[in-house]
């Protein structure tokens, strides 16, 4: 059942129990008052009406047959009566909340915000931002942390380049440059804090119930927890990561890096 429909079969049920009320209410009153005129009517009817004159013997017998006859259709004439009040009822207040739903439906359509059409760049720089059906959303992240580290850090060029012509002198000076670009553009995305607060070659103790995804057992593990054992590695984790929005060359072709042309240059 719709909720008009719903509200339409409420607002009936509630008009006719509160008429209904109304109208037994109302047939009681009627009742008992019909019954008093008959108790003092009927005394003028009986043995002390003979003194009375004719005329008014007559009147009295009309007035009790017509009461008799009230008595008699007064059921009908209050509920019919009453039953075509809840029906005419009904109609006008399903008119008039018809009306009003009609005249707040046209109100909010005409109040209603016009988005604004957008303009072709910002068209065009939506759709530049989607991903392509193929990207897996969750390799985003490492794409866009690839094309940070090697817009500011050379780094994707460092490892692809052959080292071997290179004097190590040489390598160790391009390295410097790079770790402190690539420190520097980590530092400004992600904020890293260490697993373990132990410094590196230290003796330290794995408990029981140790989280193996943030500690990993090299050596001799045998047995259960605790484990006594060096620490070679203090680890690594996020504690806070913040990466910019994908640009529209990476969502569309992805791309890390996009090569450079120098017009007009000299080879």
């Amino acid at each position: 059942m719709s909720l008009k429909n719903k509200m339409t079969w409420q607002t009936l049920i509630v008009l006719a129990l509160f008429q209904a009320v109304v109208l037994a209410a109302f047939y009681f009153m009627a009742r008992h008052l019909l019954q008093g005129m008959e108790a003092w009517v009927k005394p003028f009817l009986g043995a002390d009406g003979s003194t009375l004159p004719q005329e008014a013997l007559q009147a009295f017998t009309n007035l009790e047959t017509l009461m008799g006859q009230a008595k008699r259709y007064l059921p009908a004439v209050v509920f019919g009566l009453g039953g075509l009040g809840i029906v005419i009822t009904w109609l006008a207040v399903q008119g008039l909340g018809r009306s009003l739903i009609g005249r707040a439906q046209e109100a909010g359509i005409s109040a209603a915000p016009v988005a604004p059409a957008k303009s072709a760049r910002e068209k065009t720089k939506t759709e530049g931002d989607a991903l392509p059906e193929d990207l897996d959303p969750k390799t985003v992240g490492a794409a866009q942390i690839l094309s940070i580290l090697q817009r500011q850090g050379r780094f994707i060029d460092f490892l692809e380049e052959d080292l071997g012509p290179y004097e190590d002198a040489q390598i160790g000076a391009a390295v410097r440059t790079i770790h402190e670009s690539c420190k520097a553009a980590l530092a400004e995305y992600v904020q890293l804090e260490t697993v373990m607060d132990e410094e590196e070659g230290a003796q330290v103790t794995i408990p029981v119930g140790f989280d193996a995804a943030a500690i990993r057992l090299t050596g001799q593990v045998e047995g259960d927890p605790p484990f006594r054992g060096v620490l070679r590695h203090r680890g690594w984790r996020i504690r806070k990561i913040q990466l910019p929005r994908i640009t529209a060359h990476l969502g569309k072709e992805k791309i890390v890096a996009p090569a450079e042309v120098e017009v007009g240059g000299d080879a």
